[in-house]
């Protein structure tokens, strides 16, 4: 399961980067004007631009819209060219730039984009400063940029690392390896939000395991676990990857079916009751599910739409267990469902 598929979309590292964006772009303003009023014209429009690039980064990271190919395109060879103008026009001093280049790359990009972005920085600015650097200060300089370099991959690979771990500690129910209830609130939301945006459709799949209770007290809770993990990896394997699957309780399971509408769920539910029905998960003892299943419709929060699912389950608990019921959809051909209900109970 993966749960973190890009440098950059943890929340710390985020935030990490508005708050070094912000402080950077303050900082860069009063060195820009100075230039721009006083000194070297270039130097100054320079400087403003990188403060208002840092500005506008912020504002993107802000408004949740920051890509980091918006600066690995535009203000990293931006500030590789200024930085070597400047170290051109003032000699050594301009090199103090470039340790905070590189590490405003780490947080404002991926690992490997600020890797390209540093090497792209060294072959325009190293021969810069070995052309106007004494050979002891251009050695100094190297050896202190490429350990800055080295230095901030290595802390944000740990942070990102142990940032990642403890992210799916938090998300992760422990025993089956499933997702807990911790990101259900927000993937629902997400999928409402989606489906309004752009009418994909999202499906709930909600499962209890019938009669557990009565496996714990004869078979003894090592054996109802056994039966979750079981049953967890089962799921896995049943689902698509683009599908989520969580553990919301004891017994109890829930599948966020992406791009399916619910007339092809209640196919895939069915399917599905039938896998675990001829499964061997205890010996000479046979484990069955009941299933409710609800389209998004009408629904315009996710507590709403878990209602209406959950309705959907209890139906098919108080009709018998082992079944899958539904809201309305009288296309289905119920003959072709042996252990399907159709429920009338609006969504």
């Amino acid at each position: 399961m993966k749960i973190i598929t890009s440098l950059h979309e943890t929340d710390f590292h985020l935030k990490s980067t508005f708050w070094l964006c912000i402080t950077a772009g303050t900082l860069v303003l009063p060195f820009a004007y100075y230039h721009l009023v006083y000194q070297d014209l270039g130097i100054g429009i320079g400087g403003l631009i990188t403060s208002l690039s840092l500005f506008l980064v912020a504002g993107l990271i802000y408004r949740k819209s920051y890509k980091t190919i918006y600066t690995f395109i535009w203000l990293t060879p931006f500030t590789t060219v200024f930085v070597a103008y400047l170290t051109n026009k003032i000699g050594i001093s301009g090199t103090y730039w470039c340790y905070s280049t590189v590490l405003l790359y780490y947080f404002m990009m991926s690992e490997r984009q600020a890797w390209l972005s540093n090497l792209l920085f060294i072959l325009v600015n190293f021969p810069v400063v070995w052309q106007l650097l004494e050979t002891t200060e251009a050695i100094r300089f190297t050896v202190t940029f490429l350990l800055v370099c080295i230095y901030s991959a290595i802390f944000l690979r740990v942070i990102t690392k142990q940032y990642s771990e403890l992210t799916h500690q938090a998300i992760t129910d422990k025993l089956t390896g499933l997702y807990n209830r911790t990101l259900l609130q927000d993937s629902l939301t997400h999928a409402i939000r989606k489906t309004k945006r752009t009418q994909t459709a999202f499906t709930l799949i909600v499962m209890d395991i019938d009669h557990f209770k009565k496996i714990n007290d004869e078979l003894g809770h090592d054996m109802g676990d056994q039966v979750l993990v079981q049953l967890g990896a089962f799921l896995k394997g049943f689902f698509r990857e683009s599908d989520k699957v969580f553990r919301i309780g004891g017994e109890e399971f829930l599948i966020l079916a992406y791009n399916t509408v619910e007339t092809d769920c209640v196919h895939q539910a069915e399917e599905l009751r039938r896998s675990i029905e001829s499964l061997s998960l205890i010996p000479d003892r046979q484990i069955t599910v009941s299933i409710g299943v609800a389209g998004l419709d009408s629904a315009e929060d996710w507590k709403q739409w878990m209602k209406a699912c959950d309705m959907q389950l209890y139906e098919a608990k108080k009709g018998g267990r082992n079944r899958v019921v539904a809201s309305s959809i009288d296309q289905l051909n119920k003959k072709s469902f042996p252990g399907l209900k159709v429920s009338s109970t609006p969504v």
